[in-house]
């Protein structure tokens, strides 16, 4: 039976456990906990991958059961003010999956819309929230141009904004490169001498057991096994962290006396980009890759190093410079695992095929090498993050290949499954293949690596061993790989949407009310299908091109281009209707080669084809001149829209852009396995699942995210149950606007 109650069980408590277990369907995430977790307590979580240490903070913040369906066994109870909208501030690992806006200044402005705070007030909150995270980015621009490391950041500052009593950081690193790393976790200090209560969940704890004053020590099981002060526990606890697979015994590895095979790979003067117009994202590398080596590919979020190992395992084709290897000897790991995936059973994954009951030896093996042992009959999108990270890793592995290129192979893995993981792509070095992981773990490099590569801005400016590139202090700094370097604020200058200029914006129709001008407008462009006569279709044309160009800020120059394409239909219109429409058998026809024309015809296709252009005029009109934010938060305002409904297609908009890159890295994917489908038809039904998969975990973390945030409740169910940011106004122009357009619109069709 689950009991949460609300209200201290004791006096100083954020909330307490009582013998509490937590199960997701047949998978039990938390076992018998105990625990009080008391105000003004920061604590460090730490335990294996899969010990519970995210459900637990979700369980503590009210998220489990609330917001994450789950059975909750036993006890727990929550201090009331938790309860507050805004109470809790959270930070998950992935920026990107957390955000549901598309400008900096309205994601931090999400929480405070949630929690009623005053319109007048927003500007200075959200300054003040970017501040305290130090990042000096102006709110207008899109957070898809910004680098992860500022990403995280501005997470960050989402959740400081809301002035939260708790604090959850979820892995707030596991993207990072060591310099953002390095700032995140000074903010965290900083963040503690400020009273707020925090529990920071952390693979990489080595950094913050100076910072953090107490430890939770989960096991294996998602049981607690021990708390008290940080400095204490490591030091009494660490043959029972080597057990857990929390740290691994150093391992001393003698990287100068590589045996080195023939070259593998060789690229010269190498550049690459992902689309004809964009600007390269890797440019002048000239490099050898043997086999027998293990080459780390280094640098700064965005630096190069994804598209780097997509060239060399012959994935995309060099924009110039030439590449020379054997594509079909390379095996790729990706970011996302979910990419790799073509078997509905972890079993079939592992051996490649479908092997019905059988298992063969070798699957066997690996499923116990990489603790997959109990998910051989599930399917592998069944898993958890980390078990698909580690399946993903495992497939690749056993194919016989002569080169190998990972993308963050053991990115959140605890230190037992990244030795396992590391372990056996050191095999395959030493069977004489080149291994080529790109990782932000300068720990895995030092013990790992026979060689790195270091990459900024897409080019590689160090080439050698780790103990060379620990002697340039100017390299690692360049490159993010200590704390102080320079960090890419923008990483994309280009726009993923049609966001006005500022003089289409202080323009007459740019100023109206979004959501009365979306009403006015298409009751305008309604009215077009009633014209039937040229009289009437011609100024229903006129109208709404003139507004473009004399009320819309928009020049002669580019309403002319938006409309240009259109007036190729406006030709195939009249041409149709002249050559094809129906006449009486006495109207006088022009006999062209097959053709028969007629006046009458020609009429209605200059009827049909001005209709065309007033309908497409008044589109352009209205999508020219209107903020897609806006537009959406002005119909929750002004039209009652409930907030649930317009602020979750404004999330799921965001991620649009991102289908088309999706598509591309699974056909990638699915290349390396050897699975590609030929034809579109087909591609299309293999792709759906991971595609699906994808969509369905992005949606439960962004649906989680604006959760915790404060949208619940009177905030996304009612439009007056929140407050707007930069709410657009509404006013007499509004309805002029609305009566003069409708009006003509009319008139024109009144003769």
């Amino acid at each position: 039976m689950m009991a949460v109650k609300v209200g201290p069980l004791q006096s100083d408590s954020v909330a307490s456990f009582r013998d509490v277990s937590v199960d997701f369907g047949p998978d039990r995430a938390l076992s018998r906990v105990n625990w009080d977790w008391r105000w003004g307590e920061s604590v460090l979580v730490v335990g294996p991958s899969g010990a519970g240490k995210s459900t637990l903070a979700m369980l503590a913040t009210g998220l489990v059961p609330g917001s994450v369906e789950a059975q909750v066994l036993g006890q727990v109870v929550r201090d009331k003010r938790l309860s507050r909208p805004g109470a809790v501030g959270y930070v998950f690992q992935d920026a990107d999956s957390q955000f549901c806006q598309i400008r900096a200044g309205e994601e931090v402005a999400f929480g405070l819309e949630n929690t009623l705070v005053d319109s007048d007030r927003m500007d200075d909150a959200v300054r003040d929230a970017l501040t305290t995270v130090g990042l000096a980015i102006d709110p207008h621009l899109e957070h898809s141009m910004l680098s992860g490391g500022t990403k995280q950041k501005l997470a960050l500052a989402c959740a400081m904004a809301l002035k939260p009593d708790v604090l959850i950081l979820d892995e707030p690193t596991a993207n990072l490169d060591p310099a953002s790393t390095h700032a995140v976790f000074s903010q965290v200090q900083d963040l503690l001498e400020t009273g707020v209560t925090v529990m920071v969940i952390e693979h990489k704890y080595e950094a913050l057991v100076d910072r953090i004053p107490w430890m939770v020590l989960l096991d294996r099981n998602g049981s607690i096994y021990r708390t008290g002060p940080t400095l204490k526990l490591l030091n009494q606890e660490r043959d029972w962290m080597l057990s857990q697979g929390l740290i691994v015994p150093p391992r001393m590895r003698d990287r100068t006396r590589v045996s080195l095979g023939r070259p593998v790979l060789q690229l010269d003067d190498v550049a690459a980009r992902y689309t004809r117009k964009a600007p390269d994202a890797i440019q002048n590398v000239s490099l050898a890759i043997h086999g027998g080596e293990l080459v780390a590919l280094v640098g700064a979020n965005g630096a190069g190093k994804s598209t780097l190992l997509k060239v060399m395992a012959g994935l995309m084709s060099p924009s110039r410079g030439s590449l020379v290897g054997d594509s079909k000897g390379v095996a790729m790991g990706f970011q996302n695992p979910e990419h790799q995936f073509v078997f509905e059973r972890v079993v079939d994954e592992l051996a490649n095929r479908y092997v019905g009951n059988e298992r063969p030896d070798s699957v066997s093996d690996l499923l116990e090498e990489f603790r997959l042992g109990t998910e051989a009959e599930k399917s592998p999108y069944a898993l958890s993050q980390g078990q698909k990270r580690r399946l993903s890793v495992a497939v690749m592995v056993q194919q016989d290949r002569s080169v190998y290129c990972l993308d963050e192979p053991t990115f959140g893995q605890d230190a037992a499954t990244r030795e396992t993981i590391m372990t056996r792509l050191a095999f395959r070095q030493e069977q004489g293949a080149a291994v080529i992981i790109s990782t932000h773990d300068l720990d895995l490099v030092e013990n790992w690596a026979s060689r790195v590569i270091a990459l900024d801005e897409g080019e590689l400016v160090f080439d050698g061993s780790f103990q060379d590139l620990k002697q340039r202090p100017d390299v690692l700094a360049r490159c993010r790989l200590i704390g102080g370097g320079a960090e890419g604020t923008v990483k994309s200058t280009k726009s993923r949407f049609a966001i006005p200029s500022d003089a289409v914006k202080n323009s007459a129709v740019g100023r109206l009310n979004p959501a009365f001008k979306l009403f006015s407008i298409l009751v305008a462009a309604g009215f077009t299908a009633f014209a039937h006569r040229l009289s009437q279709a011609i100024p229903l044309a006129v109208l709404p091109i003139m507004l473009l160009i004399f009320f819309s800020g928009l020049t002669v120059g580019r309403v002319t281009k938006r409309l240009l394409p259109f007036v190729v239909f406006f030709a195939m219109y009249t041409w149709m209707m002249t050559a094809y429409a129906a006449v009486g058998p006495h109207t006088p026809v022009v006999h062209f080669l097959w053709y028969r024309l007629s006046y009458p015809g020609f009429m209605k296709g200059l009827v049909l084809g001005f209709r065309m252009l007033a309908a497409v005029a008044f589109g352009l009109l209205f999508v020219s001149t209107v903020d897609l934010v806006q537009l959406v938060k002005s119909l929750s305002r002004n039209f009652r829209v409930p907030p649930r409904f317009a602020y979750g297609t404004l999330a799921g908009l965001r991620f649009f852009p991102q289908f088309q890159e999706e598509w591309a890295k699974l056909r990638m994917a699915r290349k390396v396995r050897g699975r590609e489908v030929g034809w579109s038809l087909g591609r299309v039904v293999t792709y759906a699942l991971p595609l699906l998969s994808d969509a369905v975990r992005l949606s439960e973390r962004v649906a989680i995210a604006m959760e915790a945030r404060g949208f619940v409740g009177e905030a996304a169910l009612r439009s007056t149950g929140r407050t707007y940011y930069h709410p657009s106004s509404r006013g007499p122009r509004d309805l002029i606007f609305g009566i003069v357009v409708v009006g003509l619109t009319v008139l024109a069709l009144w003769h």
